[in-house]
């Protein structure tokens, strides 16, 4: 596919005095002359074609006609219109694209008419007349508008518009935005995101363990029950229900979730770990000498698995990461553009019929976020981890 511009305006050539808003007005009519000439060189058709019309009158509206020339002479006349104070002319209903095809063969080959997938009528105005493929006839075109003002003192103003199918390095998305804007918006959201969720999730539920360890009897016992409650619910369902039932924000429901899983996996890691860490004989050392219980916790319990932390926390931020990219296909948003918002849009709006990439962008996005995460925090846990390092 050609490399086009997602906006094109065309250069509006005025010869002489018949320029627009300019001529003399002679038995109440003036006839203005505008000429928009650019010079297409792209290998695809434009995706659409509009002329933009500012109408200035009082009572009497002002008429248009539309000549378009194409590279090679031929002259197509279009639909003739009236002028409104702001008005966009397109090029889809001004063209009578039944009778052009019928009069070519070649164009009867590839051009198809209905109401699934029909082809616009404006490729037409590019399309070479002896090729039996759409091939785009490249050189200069021009559009010609002939203007009658029927009132003194009034004026036509016109801007055609050629709209592109390819920008960026990303593309566009259905309103013909950049997408690398949103897709660079969305990566510290993400990340944000997904460190604070995993940075609350892995503190409290290390500190809880070590509570439960420590404690012992029903303290314990509640906190595993509590654990192993939480890890059959179905956090996600309940949220987006909450959402939709009680139009929670997503900071809201964020917090409801990172408090939900502070119950979760991570405690029964560290329980493990701690356990081997409460029969040690400098834990008997430290009750010996009347610390409390809190100082055990925190100065001596917590810091023996610093190693088994770190790997933890960095493995959960993706898992966070994919939580928002989740949210947002639920239409559950910050409001900022992020990855699960550009899915969410590219779904809602038919992408999985003619732009693939717009959820193929992000989803590589995330995916390759949580790959890097994962093997980051693998290599972590190899490095501080004594029984994985390989003597």
């Amino acid at each position: 596919m050609g490399r086009q511009p997602a906006l094109r305006s065309g250069r509006c050539h005025c010869p002489g005095k018949t320029c627009l808003g300019e001529g003399a007005f002679e038995n109440n009519l003036k006839n203005l002359l505008c000429t928009y000439t650019f010079n297409y060189e792209y290998a695809d058709f434009p995706q659409e074609v509009f002329l933009y019309l500012v109408g200035n009158f009082k009572e009497k509206q002002s008429f248009v006609t539309l000549t378009w020339t194409t590279p090679d002479g031929r002259e197509f006349k279009l639909k003739s219109t009236s002028v409104e104070p702001v008005m966009t002319h397109t090029f889809e209903n001004g063209l009578n694209a039944r009778n052009l095809v019928n009069q070519n063969i070649n164009w009867q080959k590839w051009f198809t008419f209905g109401q699934t997938h029909p082809t616009p009528s404006h490729y037409l105005l590019f399309a070479d007349p002896d090729s039996d493929t759409p091939q785009v006839m490249k050189g200069t075109c021009s559009l010609r508008m002939d203007g009658f003002i029927f009132e003194e003192g009034n004026d036509i103003q016109g801007r055609l518009v050629l709209l592109g199918q390819v920008f960026g390095i990303a593309g566009t998305d259905r309103m013909r935005r950049d997408l690398l804007t949103p897709l660079l918006w969305g990566m510290p959201v993400a990340l944000g995101f997904g460190l604070v969720g995993a940075l609350i999730t892995t503190v409290l539920s290390m500190f809880l363990s070590a509570a439960g360890v420590w404690f012992g009897g029903w303290v314990d016992s509640l906190i595993q029950r509590l654990t192993e409650v939480n890890l059959v619910l179905p956090i996600l369902a309940i949220c987006v229900m909450a959402y939709a039932f009680l139009n929670l924000s997503l900071w809201l429901i964020f917090f409801i979730i990172a408090i939900l899983n502070i119950f979760g996996s991570p405690v029964k890691n560290f329980r493990s770990a701690f356990l081997n860490i409460n029969n040690a004989p400098y834990i008997e050392g430290t009750q010996a000498y009347g610390a409390s219980s809190l100082r055990i916790i925190t100065k001596y319990m917590v810091p023996r698995i610093i190693p088994v932390l770190i790997p933890q926390l960095i493995i959960l931020i993706p898992s966070y990461v994919f939580l928002e990219v989740t949210l947002g296909l639920f239409n559950i948003s910050t409001g900022f553009p992020t990855w699960g918002t550009i899915i969410y849009q590219a779904l809602t709006r038919g992408a999985l019929y003619y732009a693939h990439y717009c959820l193929l962008e992000p989803m590589a996005m995330v995916l390759i976020t949580g790959i890097a995460f994962s093997l980051f925090g693998f290599s972590l846990e190899r490095i501080l981890n004594p029984r994985l390092q390989k003597g």
